[in-house]
């Protein structure tokens, strides 16, 4: 082999073990920033922030699209103030019929169920915290 072989080989060689050593310290890196944000329970994911509105906490009742829930004691949901929010981090408005009425809300708005009253995700599935 001539010098400029072993140099072509030696660079290959140096060259396959910054890349491996690359992927290595970046999958470590991301593994450890991965759930930074949230707390895993029992397999479930809660939020450390109160901003976040697509995490679920102990109570959240998620209404699915298209899905009619009846406001009724001992029941779920349970006739009360809700704070509403979005499934879903790229919906900033939706809309959700109460009763007969369809009404466009945002994420955090508050609204009230009577006893009887039926709730309905019009626009995208809903978080009731």
């Amino acid at each position: 082999m001539t010098t400029e072989q072993i140099i072509i080989v030696v660079l290959a060689v140096a060259a396959a073990l910054l890349l491996i050593l690359t992927v290595l310290f970046a999958s470590l890196y991301f593994r450890g920033k991965r759930f930074s944000s949230a707390n895993v329970i029992d397999g479930v994911r809660y939020s450390k922030k109160d901003a976040e509105g697509i995490t679920h906490r102990e109570g959240d009742i998620v209404l699915l699209q298209g899905k009619t829930y009846t406001a009724v004691k001992n029941g779920s949901p349970m006739p009360g103030n809700y704070t509403v929010l979005a499934a879903s981090e790229a919906a900033k408005t939706f809309k959700l019929r109460i009763g007969r009425y369809v009404r466009e809300y945002s994420h955090g708005d508050t609204v009230v169920l009577a006893e009887g009253e039926t709730i309905c995700a019009v626009s995208c599935n809903v978080i009731l915290r």
